[in-house]
């Protein structure tokens, strides 16, 4: 990877955090730690973080040795028992012995964690998520909370809970059903809303591909990385609106899209290496995957890569 910043070295770096441990991949924790490894030493400047769940955190550190560059670790967080803030609170004292014990070997930097539905219509909503952040800030760099997308009326106002939090948000792309994938309009909201408020946030589920594109299996469009990443940053740094921004991400003619050292271009629309970078750092963290051979593939074959 060139030092000097270009379009595409912004676009792409530090793009995909590894979920080797997640469905449908779900590896046991050596071939996790493995295929992560494996990634690194393929295209490290493009692989991130290492998404692991809270509960298995001591596993993992019985699979890494001590590093020269620790390890970045995402850290998703499960259901919460009992009463939220106070579950959550109890975790993070528990992780800082964790997060001592792995000091050599990794590093916390983002935490993920699902909004309650218990939070809907609860006016102390934005206080029970400001005080999940404040439990965990002294141990992660960002915190984020992702999104319930099943009644979407609500999006506007749970990112807005986020925001008055000082947290970040996480989207859900797709799932093992054909509801689990919310329209291309429902992710341009997303986006378009998140830009607006400058919440940082992260996707997941079903993006091992850069474009839209049709699978018969769950029967359903997949939505593509390249869209998602492409519409954060125009969504940053242009007037793009929100009907556009649908079009973006639903666009599946990979001629549609350029990428090349001086700019990233969609159609008629296009932004500088500067505000690529300026996009990236700090707004659109990034993705989840449990692939990285087919992303990088798919890349070569459009020549971006």
């Amino acid at each position: 990877m060139e030092s000097e910043l270009t379009a595409r070295g912004a676009l792409l770096s530090g793009l995909i955090d590894y979920a080797g441990l997640f469905p449908p991949e779900s590896r046991d924790m050596r071939g996790a730690v493995a295929g992560y490894s494996d990634a690194r030493a393929l295209q490290s400047w493009m692989v991130h973080r290492f998404i692991v769940p809270e509960g298995r955190l001591e596993e993992l550190a019985e699979h890494l040795e001590d590093e020269p560059d620790p390890w970045p670790l995402a850290v998703v967080f499960g259901e919460p028992y009992g009463e939220w803030s106070k579950s959550i609170a109890d975790d993070a004292r528990s992780l800082e012995v964790v997060k001592l014990a792995m000091r050599d070997s990794a590093k916390f930097e983002i935490a993920e964690l699902k909004l309650p539905p218990s939070l809907a219509g609860d006016p102390a909503a934005s206080a029970k998520v400001a005080s999940v952040r404040s439990s965990l800030a002294p141990l992660f760099d960002t915190v984020l909370f992702e999104v319930s997308l099943a009644d979407e009326r609500t999006l506007g106002h749970q990112l807005q809970i986020v925001f008055e939090a000082g947290a970040g948000a996480k989207i859900r792309c797709g799932g093992a059903a054909v509801e689990d994938f919310p329209s291309p309009a429902t992710v341009a909201e997303f986006i378009s809303t998140s830009a607006e408020l400058e919440i940082p946030f992260k996707a997941t589920a079903g993006l091992h591909h850069p474009l839209r594109h049709w699978d018969c299996d769950p029967g359903v469009k997949r939505h593509g990385f390249l869209n998602i990443v492409g519409a954060s940053v125009l969504a940053a740094v242009t007037d793009i609106g929100v009907a556009e921004l649908t079009e973006v991400i639903a666009e599946e003619d990979p001629e549609a899209f350029e990428v090349t050292d001086l700019a990233f271009r969609w159609r008629h629309r296009a932004a500088t290496a500067g505000e690529v970078a300026k996009a990236r750092d700090g707004f659109m963290l990034g993705y989840g995957s449990c692939s990285f051979t087919e992303p990088v593939a798919d890349l070569v074959e459009m020549g971006i890569l």
